[in-house]
């Protein structure tokens, strides 16, 4: 009975996801502000559909699995290029948040200093499964915003996990207990220094035997694992079950098959994202946040607003400029699930009240809905108080002077990978190129390989009219950021009407868009990955060059309509179709010791034999173009070849 009765709580709690979900989904709101209302309306202070003693152990269990596949997704490789501006703006935010936070704390609410700093630091972390799904929503994981987001909830979560390792020294007494304390911290970090330097090469070498063995199925339940045995030591070790999740799923987020976990493990992502924040809802008491409701809603508002601005201030004294400072500001202003964790174990170890806790809780989850709604507004805001405090000379445009800049250049927005490899070759081609790039590591970089570089965000056209907009030739737009790169093509096209734009773009659906607002050439990166897939396929087929270059250019007209499933040409189509069948071109070179060596074009009678026609004969360099019947053959020459793809076979086989 118990069992059916638990299997009825599961019910209750996913089916009520589901239907929340489905409800804000409709009203274009995210989901996650509709799993925290169900969790509040089924909980022990709503409706009490479920149990309070079972609301710890769901909530427990979804945080398991929610901070592994968190720290699965961060891994700081991808980071390292923002370098020391991305730890100074961490820095900063959480410093100057947990101080200023944890002073508030001490003045209003009269804790002690362990408590004060331990409310400080969680109002200091940002929610990062908040952030990261709603990035992924909106495509812009990638975006100058959405890695400086993403370093920033990174360097949160790694101090968090440190400050979770040494959290027991706070709460233990004098003498051997304080020793004993300090001795499985101690422990705890070597431990974690050791599967961090050795234990990876050995999980590498295992799960490479999983991958080439196992299948899908056994790389899905190896996630799994490793999830539940994270926790597992974790307990064993005297951590939070939930940190050991987390360290785990950073553990196998530096792996090789990195990619292949995040692809098996990320359906239930949302699975997890439910299982947690419907729990975390049923844990907020109705009753406290009905007699605290002003002080609650007040707190709420003053941590969105401060956070904000603090984190802005952060990013922005780190060198990147105000809109995607804004930006990142808006989008960390939520209070993190870390913090919950983070207040839930100060609880066990009785560094915090309950009652402390549990307002924690309350307002904590306020905070979640509020922001949750707030971060897909954030380009939006940003974009318009950029632009506000701009023109009201706030906030300079670029830095430096205007330099001079010669007529027909190009202007490249982004000095990425690909952004990088177009300076090059203007470089080698001596074709004069300025750079726009507000990612100060960039920046640099740029500077290093002597381009002319604009730091700046180039949807402002004084920003484009510093590189020279008024006098180049093309403007190259290699960046990530979609919304981004939809202002950049209208401000560019509405000031030059006559200048090339070039866009990349890794979405199909922005490929209409973007050409509606005036780009001449938009390159969608999937696209051009097929095409390039499809030429080395063709001619590895021994199609004619000629012909390979025609099928590209089929493909490429209209738009890449072919690929995208559109109408097109059907007569073109049929044509290029028949060219392909019947005009086949080989080559064949003749090495010393074939039989042909000496014969004549007649002698080998390879038409008759295999209905190929040799029209032509290379000799040192030199074509021979339809060689007479008597041509004797000799080593070292090249028959060109036509025939039929089955033709070619046979007479490749009898050379």
């Amino acid at each position: 009975m118990h069992d059916s009765a638990f299997l009825m709580h599961i019910v209750v709690l996913l089916g009520t996801a589901v239907v929340s979900a489905w409800m804000f989904r409709m009203v274009r709101a995210p989901s996650i502000i509709g799993y925290l209302f169900a969790g509040i309306l089924i909980g022990p202070s709503g409706l009490e559909l479920i149990p309070e003693e079972e609301v710890g152990s769901l909530a427990e269990m979804g945080l398991v699995m929610l901070l592994f596949t968190i720290g699965l997704e961060l891994s700081p490789k991808p980071l390292i290029r923002m370098g020391k501006s991305l730890l100074l703006a961490a820095s900063l935010q959480i410093g100057v948040t947990a101080v200023l936070s944890g002073a508030l704390a001490w003045q209003l609410m009269d804790l002690s200093p362990t408590p004060t700093a331990l409310v400080g630091i969680a109002v200091s972390l940002s929610s990062t499964a908040i952030v990261l799904k709603q990035l992924s929503d909106r495509g812009e994981t990638n975006s100058v915003s959405g890695m400086i987001a993403t370093g920033i909830l990174l360097l949160q979560d790694v101090s968090v996990i440190g400050i979770m390792l040494f959290l027991p020294l706070l709460g233990a007494g004098e003498g051997g207990e304080w020793k004993g304390a300090a001795l499985r911290g101690g422990l705890g970090f070597a431990g974690l220094v050791f599967a961090a330097v050795f234990g990876r090469h050995l999980l590498a070498w295992f799960l490479a035997k999983v991958v080439r063995s196992g299948g899908r199925e056994l790389v899905a339940l190896f996630a799994v694992l490793m999830a539940c045995g994270g926790a597992w030591l974790a307990g064993l070790a005297g951590w939070s079950l939930a940190l050991g999740a987390c360290v785990a799923g950073l553990l196998l987020a530096e792996l090789d098959v990195r990619h292949q976990l995040v692809a098996d493990i990320m359906p239930f992502r949302d699975v997890f994202n439910a299982l947690f924040f419907v729990s975390l809802g049923m844990k907020v008491d109705l009753d406290l946040a009905g007699t605290h409701l002003p002080a609650i809603g007040l707190a709420i508002l003053v941590t969105l607003l401060g956070k904000s601005l603090l984190t802005t201030g952060a990013v922005r004294l780190s060198g990147w400029p105000l809109r995607p400072a804004i930006q990142v500001g808006i989008g960390l202003c939520t209070v993190s699930e870390f913090g919950y964790v983070l207040g839930l174990e100060a609880e066990k170890l009785g560094l915090l009240p309950t009652d402390i806790l549990n307002g924690i809780i309350v307002y904590a989850v306020g905070s979640m809905i509020a922001g949750a709604a707030l971060v897909p507004l954030s380009g939006p805001i940003a974009t318009g108080l950029a632009g506000f405090l701009v023109r009201r000379g706030a906030q300079p445009e670029a830095e430096g002077e205007r330099k001079p800049v010669g007529a027909h250049h190009v202007i490249i927005v982004g000095y990425g990978m690909n952004g990088q490899n177009l300076a090059r070759v203007l470089r080698s081609t001596h074709i004069p190129h300025t750079v726009i790039e507000m990612n100060p590591n960039l920046v640099e970089q740029a500077r290093e390989a002597g381009a002319e570089v604009v730091v700046g965000d180039a949807d402002r056209r004084v920003i484009l009219e510093h590189a020279g907009l008024a006098h180049a030739h093309a403007l190259v737009i290699a960046i990530n950021d979609t919304q981004s790169t939809k202002r950049i093509v209208s401000v560019a096209r509405a000031a030059r009407p006559d200048l090339f734009i070039l866009a990349r773009t890794r979405f199909v659906t922005e490929l209409d868009a973007l050409y509606q607002l005036g780009a001449d050439r938009v390159i969608p990166e999937d696209f051009e990955t097929s095409i390039e897939i499809a030429a080395h396929v063709l001619k590895e087929m021994d199609i004619p060059d000629n012909i390979v270059e025609a099928q590209l250019a089929a493909v490429r007209a209209g738009r890449y309509g072919m690929l995208r499933g559109m109408a097109t040409d059907r007569t073109a189509t049929e044509e290029l179709l028949q060219v392909l069948q019947l005009t086949v071109t080989r080559s064949h070179y003749i090495a010393a010791d074939s039989h042909a060596v000496g014969q004549t074009i007649a002698q080998l009678n390879l038409r008759a034999n295999t209905g190929v026609s040799i029209i032509a004969v290379v000799r040192n360099g030199a074509p021979v173009t339809n060689p007479p019947p008597d041509f004797t053959l000799a080593a070292a020459d090249v028959l060109v070849l036509v025939g039929a793809h089955a033709q070619l076979e046979a007479a490749k086989a009898e050379l």
